[in-house]
Formats: C-alpha cells, structure tokens, sequence
C-alpha cells in the first residue's frame, strides 16, 4: 500500500463509513467522512483496498460500495467485492477530476438488492400505468 505526498497524481476519495443506507429517500446517512487525496488506490488489490480501510476505521467492512461520478447514488452505487470490481472502481476513481465516494456497509444488508427491487418497482409501475391508458 503506497502513500505519497499529494501533487494531483491520486484519486480524491471520500470514504463514508458508520452510516446507514435508507430506503426512503435512498441515501447514506449519518456517520462519518474521511477524505484521501494522496493513498495510491491503484497500487492496491481489493482485499489491500478492504485492509486499508478496515484500519483506518477500526471495523469490518462487510460490504464496500462506491459512487460512479456524476450519477446520483440511486444509479451510481456499484458492489466492490472482488478484484474485478476494485479495477472498475479504480478506472472511474482516476477517470474524475473531482472526488469518488465510497460507502462503507457495516451490516450488510445488501444495498444492491434494492437498487434492483427499485428498478424492478419501476418497470412494473410504468407497466400498469401503460395498461391502464390503453
């Protein structure tokens, strides 16, 4: 894990973490922020990523997500639980002149499946609504 001095080189990350997510808006909320704008991500592995934060927040991250730029958090939230998904987050996090935002799921409640359950509402609501115009 490679720390530097900051010059522009590393990606801004917000790390959010003691948080919860909430349904109704969908949000992340409470907790705490920590910002990082001279660790090196892309020297890490995912499970180097996952140590690193784990250290510096003194918990277990049971799932880790992170915000595409520019996207709300409803269309953005992507899972990072393997290597794969790290290298994407890493590809959007140096890809933004801005910040990326991580979110820390300390319980594990399984976000994604309600980003879908919202989808899927939407779909079958646009469905019915077709239906009945028709």
């Amino acid at each position: 894990m490679a720390q530097s001095e900051p010059n522009g080189l590393f990606a801004m990350v917000e790390l959010n973490y003691q948080g919860v997510f909430t349904r109704n808006p969908f949000s992340y909320t409470g907790g705490v922020k920590t910002v990082f704008n001279d660790v090196d991500f892309s020297s890490m592995t995912y499970s180097e990523c996952v140590t690193f934060f784990e250290h510096i927040i003194h918990e277990d991250c049971k799932k880790l997500y992170y915000c595409e730029p520019d996207i709300s958090l409803m269309e953005g939230l992507n899972l990072i639980s393997d290597d794969v998904e790290y290298v994407a987050f890493i590809f959007d996090a140096y890809g933004t002149d801005g910040v990326i935002f991580v979110y820390v799921d300390h319980i594990g409640v399984g976000v994604d499946e309600w980003v879908d359950d919202e989808d899927n509402f939407h779909l079958i609501l646009m469905c019915v609504c077709i239906w009945t115009v028709v």
